[in-house]
C-alpha cells in the first residue's frame, strides 16, 4: 500500500507555525524575515515527518515566462463586469511598461488546481480576485511558494493584498441614506459572506443603523450571488414584505441593477417610493435614468497596485512585509435617493 504523502500543513501543525511560514523556510524564499529558531523548527518538524516538498511546483516557480495570471473565481459576467474591466486596464498599463503580458483565466465554479493552470498558460505569478480563506486550491497555492498577490482581504497577513476598507465605506454609504431620514433600509448583499468584502459590507451597513439608533431587521438583508439576476431575486423578495423599504442598499452596482428592474417590474418608482444606492461605480451607473448614487472605487488603482508588487516579487525586490495596501474611495452622490417620507404598506 502506498504511503500517504506528508503535506505542508502537517508539519506546520508540528511546528506550531503558519503553512506560508512552512514554505518560506523550505523553499527557501528571498526577503522573509524568518527567525532562526523558527526555521530549524520547521526544518526539524520537516524531517521527522520524513516530509518531501513538491518539486513540480518548486520547479515551476523557478521559470519565468514574462506572464502574469489573472484568476477570477464565482464571476457570471467577467466580460461585462465594469468593475473587473477597470481593474484589468490599470493591470494591463503596469505589465505593459515591465513587458509582461496578462493571462485572464475566469473560473465560473471552484477550481483548485491553480498550479495546473498555472503550469498549462506558463503563468509565472497570479493575481487571485474574489478568493477567500476556505478556498482549498489557494491553500495548496501557497504552501508551494509560487508568487501571488490578492486583490480582496485574507486572514493570512503574510500574503500581500490590496484592497478598500470596505467597512467604513459601507457604513459612509447608509449614513447618507439615514441622514436623508430613512429608516426602513434594506441591504443586498452582493455575494455570501465567505467574502471578506460581503461580510465587511454587511458590518459596516449594522453599524450605522447601530449608530442611528436603528433596529436590525434580519428580514432587510438578501444575500445574492454577484449577478443581476440574484440582485432582482433579491428585491423580489424585500418586496413581498408586510412593510416595504424606503431606501435599499445594494452590495455592488451589478447587484443594484437588478434591483432597479424589480422594482420598476413591481410598477414603483426610482427614488419617489425607494431609494437605492450602489457600490463601484460602474461606467454604466452614471447614465442610468436616474443616474446612480453609489460608492465610486479606485478598481484601476486596485488593478494597477496589485500588477507592481507581483512583479516586484518575481524581481526579487524586496516588498514590505505585512504587506496590506488599501486605497481609498469617494461616495458619489446623484440621483437615485431622495429624503425619505412616511413609511408605505406593501402595495397591492
Amino acid at each position: 500500500m502506498k504511503q500517504k504523502r506528508v503535506s505542508s500543513e502537517e508539519v506546520a501543525k508540528k511546528a506550531g507555525v503558519s503553512r506560508t511560514t512552512v514554505s518560506f523556510v523550505l523553499n527557501n524564499t528571498p526577503g522573509k524575515q524568518i527567525s532562526e529558531k523558527t526555521r530549524q523548527r520547521v526544518l526539524h518538524a520537516a524531517s521527522s515527518l520524513n516530509y518531501v516538498p513538491n518539486s513540480e511546483a518548486r520547479n515551476l516557480a523557478m521559470i519565468r515566462h514574462q506572464s502574469i495570471g489573472l484568476f477570477i473565481s464565482h464571476t457570471h459576467s467577467v466580460f461585462s463586469d465594469a468593475f473587473i474591466i477597470r481593474l484589468i486596464e490599470g493591470m494591463v498599463q503596469v505589465l505593459n511598461k515591465n513587458r509582461f503580458r496578462l493571462v485572464l483565466q475566469p473560473l465560473k465554479q471552484a477550481h483548485t488546481d491553480y498550479l495546473e493552470l498555472s503550469r498549462k498558460d506558463n503563468i509565472d505569478g497570479i493575481v487571485f480576485l474574489n478568493t477567500h480563506d476556505h478556498d482549498a486550491g489557494l491553500a495548496e497555492f501557497i504552501e508551494s511558494g509560487f508568487p501571488l498577490v490578492v486583490i480582496g482581504s485574507l486572514s493570512n497577513k503574510d500574503i500581500c493584498q490590496i484592497d478598500i476598507d470596505n467597512y467604513s465605506a459601507a457604513r459612509e454609504v447608509v449614513n447618507y441614506l439615514v441622514a436623508q431620514e430613512h429608516k426602513e433600509i434594506a441591504m443586498i448583499v452582493h455575494a455570501p459572506l465567505v467574502y471578506y468584502a460581503a461580510f465587511d459590507r454587511l458590518r459596516g451597513y449594522r453599524e450605522a443603523l447601530k449608530e442611528a439608533a436603528i433596529d436590525y431587521r434580519k428580514e432587510l438583508v438578501k444575500i445574492a450571488d454577484y449577478s443581476e439576476e440574484s440582485g432582482y431575486q433579491a428585491m423580489q423578495e424585500l418586496l413581498s414584505l408586510p412593510r416595504l423599504p424606503s431606501a435599499v442598499f445594494a452590495g455592488n452596482d451589478i447587484i443594484a441593477y437588478g434591483a432597479i428592474k424589480a422594482i420598476r417590474d413591481s410598477g414603483l418608482n426610482i427614488p419617489d417610493d425607494i431609494s437605492i444606492a450602489g457600490f463601484d461605480d460602474d461606467f454604466l451607473s452614471r447614465y442610468l435614468n436616474p443616474p446612480l448614487t453609489t460608492m465610486s472605487l479606485p478598481a484601476a488603482g486596485l488593478g494597477a497596485e496589485a500588477a507592481r508588487l507581483l512583479i516586484n516579487q518575481l524581481q526579487n525586490k524586496q516588498v514590505q512585509k505585512p504587506c496590506q495596501i488599501i486605497l481609498p474611495t469617494h461616495f458619489s452622490i446623484r440621483d437615485t435617493c431622495k429624503r425619505a417620507g412616511t413609511g408605505r404598506d406593501k402595495i397591492g
